[in-house]
């Protein structure tokens, strides 16, 4: 080990940790909020004919694994470039609910799913990020996060308002995330309501969305996650690449 504080922390997290990937590579054609228009990519320059190689991106900002900061809700509100780099590394809690997804595809998380996270791993910390966790993202392949049914009505899970303000409010969370495309459930979503990711954005917090492979991070505490995103001034939401660093001797 070196004298360097921070070199001998790199040194243990290298060692003693694993790293969770939670992004999905975004393509043309992927899954996607149905008024998006679809990703174009060009290629401006190759190696064999400019000995280098330049692609063009025309995304929209809320394209594949994404930040949504306050701005994409709320006139006037933090936008991406002033979120703080101290925002980006945070506790993480997953809230594991696959199950009951899996049972009620319109499951929308409440404070008693809250609690019981915490009897078995222990208050939620101050500050934290609190992911979701359906395993929808496992749909990512067949374009099925919406559930769509026969009737054309959507089938997915998402939060309840009342979750969220226990989170904001009792559990000073900082952001939150998960692996559909919305924060509300699916029947809220063919309401025309979208009132939990008002909430949230309303209250300076920021989010997630379709994140991947919360499978592969165990829900009891102990985790961080890294969430970066580039810096466009005024920026309303763009791709993000996110990450879990979990415990190697965590279940």
């Amino acid at each position: 080990m070196s004298d360097h504080e921070l070199w001998n922390i790199a040194s243990h997290l290298r060692t003693n940790f694993r790293y969770v990937d939670l992004t999905h590579a975004f393509f043309p054609g992927q899954p996607k909020f149905s008024m998006l228009e679809d990703q174009v990519t060009t290629r401006l320059f190759t190696v064999d004919e400019q000995g280098f190689t330049v692609d063009r991106y025309e995304i929209v900002g809320q394209w594949g694994t994404h930040v949504d900061p306050p701005i994409h809700f709320v006139n006037d509100a933090r936008t991406l470039d002033e979120l703080p780099v101290d925002e980006m590394i945070l506790p993480l809690a997953v809230l594991d609910l696959h199950k009951e997804a899996e049972e009620f595809h319109n499951l929308a998380v409440t404070v008693d799913h809250i609690k019981a996270w915490e009897e078995r791993n222990g208050r939620i910390p101050d500050g934290a990020f609190v992911a979701l966790r359906t395993d929808w993202s496992k749909r990512w392949e067949t374009d099925d996060l919406y559930g769509i049914d026969a009737e054309g009505k959507r089938n997915c899970p998402g939060w309840s308002l009342e979750a969220l303000k226990f989170l904001r409010n009792e559990r000073g969370v900082v952001a939150i995330g998960h692996e559909t495309t919305d924060t509300d459930p699916g029947a809220s979503i063919d309401a025309g309501n979208f009132g939990c990711e008002l909430y949230w954005l309303q209250e300076d917090r920021w989010q997630i969305e379709l994140l991947n492979n919360l499978a592969e991070v165990p829900e009891t505490i102990g985790a961080l996650i890294v969430a970066s995103w580039p810096k466009p001034k005024g920026g309303t939401g763009f791709p993000a690449r996110v990450f879990a660093i979990v415990p190697n001797n965590a279940e």
